[in-house]
């Protein structure tokens, strides 16, 4: 079948108390595709799809880039999680999707005649579909300013995102967006504070979209205040494996609920223009019911 054939039928919700979108999806149905609608964002069309199991869909003869979050894309061999601390690429060398025995919950990303070469003004990435508006963009310091001052001196800023939701309400992923400026760190950290319904636990991977200097990545650290970093450059369309403990196949948790990191982050790069760029990252907060760590080097 082709997508271009495929209506969205994905419910989307406002309620959730969050903020953002919620998108519920039916991951036990055997028969029925299911789409979202399509948000832009920087040039790119934004989309969440769930394929049955064995089943094949044609996409547009466009370029596209995959997340998978629950499943295989088999004709790929393509999992949630790449090597651990490993950077891959999402992009699709091909337009068939073929979903494995669990089916394939994913994010779709297409680049559109619009899409930006580099990212220069906040305003760029302005949400656009439907209920837009309930993703909002807000500076770091807007956002994380009652409990920090780390960041009041940066150029961050992050937006309300997707609550990809099963068919009982429990969510599978929470998808959202953040930028970076030129030479900022989105501090050292490791996910060990207590979950909360305002923010549970998860296992994260970040997809990137654009990268402001072409320097910015992933790092490895060992704490917060040493000097040695280990950086995983991403450039646009690359995700990375865990940052996340894990023993056959699950995350390791903490006593207190939370998924066990050592201490990671991102870091922003720097370049001799005088104007700002931005990197653009989608984050994927998987839930640890949802996480399934089955790793191949076939990307």
């Amino acid at each position: 079948m082709k997508i271009s054939k495929v209506a969205p039928n994905v419910t989307i919700d406002t309620s959730n108390p969050r903020g953002g979108i919620d998108l519920c999806f039916d991951l036990t149905d055997k028969e029925k595709i299911q789409l979202s609608d399509a948000w832009t964002i920087a040039g790119w069309k934004v989309r969440f799809l769930f394929l049955p199991p064995h089943h094949t869909l044609e996409l547009e003869d466009e370029n596209h880039y995959l997340k998978v979050i629950v499943g295989e894309l088999v004709n790929l061999g393509r999992h949630c999680f790449a090597e651990d601390y490993t950077v891959r690429t999402t992009r699709l060398p091909k337009s068939q999707l073929l979903s494995g025995s669990q089916g394939l919950l994913c994010a779709l990303l297409t680049e559109t005649p619009a899409l930006l070469q580099n990212i220069y003004h906040m305003p760029d990435c302005a949400f656009s579909g439907p209920m837009a508006q309930h993703l909002v963009w807000k500076s770091f310091k807007e956002r994380f300013g009652d409990f920090t001052d780390y960041f009041d001196d940066l150029d961050n800023h992050m937006a309300d995102g997707f609550h990809l939701l099963d068919a009982k309400k429990s969510e599978i992923t929470y998808v959202n967006f953040w930028t970076c400026g030129k030479n900022g760190d989105v501090s050292t950290h490791n996910h060990a504070q207590d979950p909360s319904p305002a923010g549970p636990a998860f296992a994260e991977v970040h997809l990137v979209l654009n990268n402001g200097t072409g320097k910015a990545g992933m790092y490895e650290t060992q704490g917060p205040d040493a000097d040695a970093r280990k950086v995983h450059v991403m450039q646009r369309g690359d995700e990375h494996g865990p940052f996340f403990e894990h023993e056959a196949g699950k995350p390791v948790m903490l006593d207190n609920g939370a998924v066990k990191y050592p201490w990671h982050g991102w870091q922003s790069g720097n370049d001799d223009q005088r104007a700002q760029s931005y990197d653009l990252v989608a984050a994927f907060e998987i839930s640890p019911d949802y996480t399934l760590v089955r790793t191949s080097k076939v990307t």
